[in-house]
């Protein structure tokens, strides 16, 4: 079950609609529940769990005291310290010791990533309690469920979920390695016209703060631009994986309504129940699901927004990069960028695609609904299905700052318009 309850007040967010309190939901069930259901959240959530733990953003247990509430605090200070640490670092060199346009054009990439990963991170703190509500919704849904069917359709939907955050770490923390240990290693050292070694870093040092050549300082530079990578890395990962795991969660969720619609009229066999009650169980359930759409879409829409043009503007420049790279006959760097490409492309692939899947759902419900045999129900009975007819037509789904739906459309949208910068961008440096 979640470990933390979100404070009442939140943040001021629009929690949306809110039928009943949870104890009164799983008291209306008609069940004793689901006996697994600690172990299928567990499951559900496992890799959220691994991906925000290490930037403090997992919920704590109610009964944490005040050393681990600070620690926690002082992990999410932490966290921007090494991200901050990069950016400035970045920038000062970029506008103030670098000459070399083609160089100044190389780090534009990395400062666009970090910033990335700065507004996801606060956005994420910022809407933490609403994260924490999601996490004890879906903890919720797992206790109530009603039958083996449908916690069978539950575990899908979470195994799916966890194969796209796995996924995509995979991707990020592939290309992060790359980037960040292979290039580096690859390139050596350099020896200047006056005879100096310089060892090479992955990100430059603004040199009137340290001399980052001598050592231990260099070792220690080197270490600090690992986590920090590490940080960016694992806040872009954590990000994705509250989108697909609670969005494939949704889905699920909408599954089970169908499946429930598919036995409002002659019922289920292991039952007896009206249907009376089964329609009541299968309109709460949906405006239940509505409402956590609701919350999940006010928790992602700023950080869709920023994965929506950062993305756009990365596969930009890393198409820029690879391209650069592959004309020098670097193979090792061309490879690197090769894989921060698909990494980055993948990553707003899996948006588009969560958004795209979450809206066919939810209109999948509306559908089912007209499919189903209403006519062998009484009219006054049936009569209730027209408030499911009604919601459908206003189909669930995640934006990117409220401006852009999240579907496949947009997804092509974002490669056409990164493709034709980056053709603007090779005439203007060529």
């Amino acid at each position: 079950m979640p470990e933390e309850t979100a404070n009442s007040n939140g943040d001021g967010s629009d929690r949306g609609m809110v039928i009943e309190s949870d104890k009164e939901y799983l008291k209306s069930m008609r069940t004793n529940g689901n006996p697994l259901s600690k172990k299928d959240y567990q499951y559900t959530t496992q890799m959220n769990r691994y991906f925000l733990k290490p930037i403090g953003m997992w919920p704590t247990r109610p009964e944490a005291g005040i050393c681990e509430k600070i620690l926690i605090q002082i992990q999410r200070c932490c966290c921007y310290f090494l991200m901050f640490f990069l950016l400035v670092a970045c920038v000062l060199h970029k506008f103030l010791v670098e000459k070399d346009p083609a160089i100044q054009l190389k780090m534009i990439g990395p400062i666009s990533f970090c910033l990335m990963a700065i507004m996801k991170f606060s956005f994420l703190v910022f809407h933490r309690h609403d994260i924490y509500d999601c996490f004890k919704h879906i903890a919720l849904d797992w206790a109530s469920v009603e039958s083996s069917s449908e916690r069978e359709i539950m575990l899908n939907d979470a195994k799916f979920g966890r194969f796209l955050a796995s996924l995509c770490a995979g991707f990020m923390y592939g290309g992060g390695f790359f980037y960040h240990t292979i290039m580096p290693l690859s390139s050596g050292v350099i020896v200047t016209p006056d005879n100096k070694t310089l060892r090479l870093l992955t990100h430059p040092v603004y040199d009137p703060f340290f001399d980052a050549q001598t050592s231990p300082t260099y070792e220690i530079v080197v270490v600090t631009h690992w986590c920090s990578a590490f940080v960016l890395y694992t806040v872009t990962i954590g990000a994705c994986s509250i989108a697909a795991v609670f969005a494939i969660h949704a889905c699920g969720q909408f599954k089970v309504v169908v499946s429930r619609l598919n036995h409002l009229v002659d019922g289920d066999d292991e039952k007896r129940d009206t249907v009376d009650e089964r329609m009541a169980n299968i309109v709460e359930l949906h405006l239940r699901t509505l409402n956590f759409v609701n919350n999940l879409e006010g928790v992602l829409n700023e950080v869709c927004l920023v994965e929506f043009i950062g993305c756009t503007m990365n596969i930009c420049f890393l198409g820029y990069y690879f391209m650069s790279e592959w004309e020098n006959s670097e193979t090792i760097s061309t490879v690197t960028y090769c894989v921060l490409f698909v990494s980055f492309t993948f990553n707003i692939f899996i948006f588009c695609y969560i958004g795209e899947k979450l809206t066919e759902e939810s209109k999948h419900v509306g559908t089912m609904t007209y499919m189903i045999e209403w006519y062998r129900l009484h009219h006054t009975k049936a009569q209730g299905l027209i408030l499911i007819l009604i919601i459908s037509k206003y189909p669930a789904r995640i934006t990117a700052g409220k401006m852009a739906e999240l579907s496949m459309t947009c997804f092509s949208n974002v490669l056409k318009t990164a493709f034709t910068y980056l053709n603007l961008l090779r005439t203007v440096a060529s």
